[in-house]
C-alpha cells in the first residue's frame, strides 16, 4: 500500500483570516442592528414631534378663539396686558392688607405694652413698612428701658429702635423728663 502524504497547500496564516473573516462579520452584523434600533428610535420620535405639533396647532387655534371671544367681551388678552397681572395682584394685596388694618388694634397692643409713667405724644404708621413711630416722654431712663422691654416682650411688637432721647427739665414743676422717639415694627398677626 502506498502511504498517505499529507500536504497542506493553503498559505501560511489562512486560519487568522478565517477567524479575522468571522469578526468582520460580527461587527456588520452589529452596526446593522444598531443601525435598525437607530432608525426605529427615529422613526418613533418623529412620530412623537408630529403628535406635539398637532396638540401645539390645536392649543394655538384654541388661544386664538378665546383671544377673540375676550375681545368682544371687552377683556385685553394681549401678551403686554398679561405681563402686568403680577403688579395688579400685588397692588390689590397691599389694598387689602391695609383696609384690614385695625388703629383701634394698635392702641389696644400699646396699651397692653406702655408701662403707666410713659407719656406718648404722636403715634403714627408708616403702612409701607408697618413701621410705628412712637415719640414721648418717660420720668426716667429706667422707665424708657422698661418700655423697650415691655415693647419686645410683647407679640405684636419686633425690632424696637430708639431713634433719639433728651434729658430735659420741665420748667414748672423743675423735674427732669426723658423726651424719646421710637420705632417698632407692628405685626398684629
Amino acid at each position: 500500500m502506498v502511504p498517505r502524504i499529507q500536504i497542506n497547500l493553503s498559505a501560511p496564516g489562512v486560519s487568522h483570516l478565517i477567524f479575522t473573516q468571522f469578526g468582520l462579520k460580527l461587527v456588520a452584523a452589529a452596526a446593522i442592528a444598531l443601525t435598525a434600533s437607530f432608525w426605529w428610535l427615529g422613526t418613533t420620535l418623529h412620530q412623537n414631534i408630529d403628535e406635539i405639533e398637532n396638540q401645539m396647532a390645536t392649543i394655538h387655534t384654541s388661544n386664538g378663539q378665546l383671544v377673540a371671544e375676550a375681545k368682544v367681551l371687552g377683556l385685553d388678552l394681549s401678551d403686554q396686558a398679561i405681563r402686568g397681572i403680577p403688579q395688579q395682584v400685588l397692588f390689590v394685596k397691599q389694598v387689602r392688607e391695609r383696609v384690614g388694618f385695625s388703629w383701634t388694634q394698635l392702641l389696644t397692643d400699646l396699651e397692653s405694652a406702655v408701662p403707666q409713667n410713659i407719656m406718648m405724644r404722636s403715634i403714627s404708621l408708616d403702612e409701607k413698612t408697618d413701621m410705628v413711630l412712637l415719640d414721648g416722654t418717660a420720668q426716667s431712663l429706667q422707665g424708657l428701658n422698661r418700655l423697650i422691654h415691655q415693647l419686645e416682650n410683647h407679640p405684636a411688637f419686633q425690632d424696637v429702635i430708639l431713634s433719639q432721647h433728651a434729658n430735659t427739665k420741665k420748667k414748672k414743676a423743675g423735674r427732669s423728663l426723658i423726651v424719646f422717639s421710637m420705632k417698632v415694627f407692628y405685626n398684629p398677626t
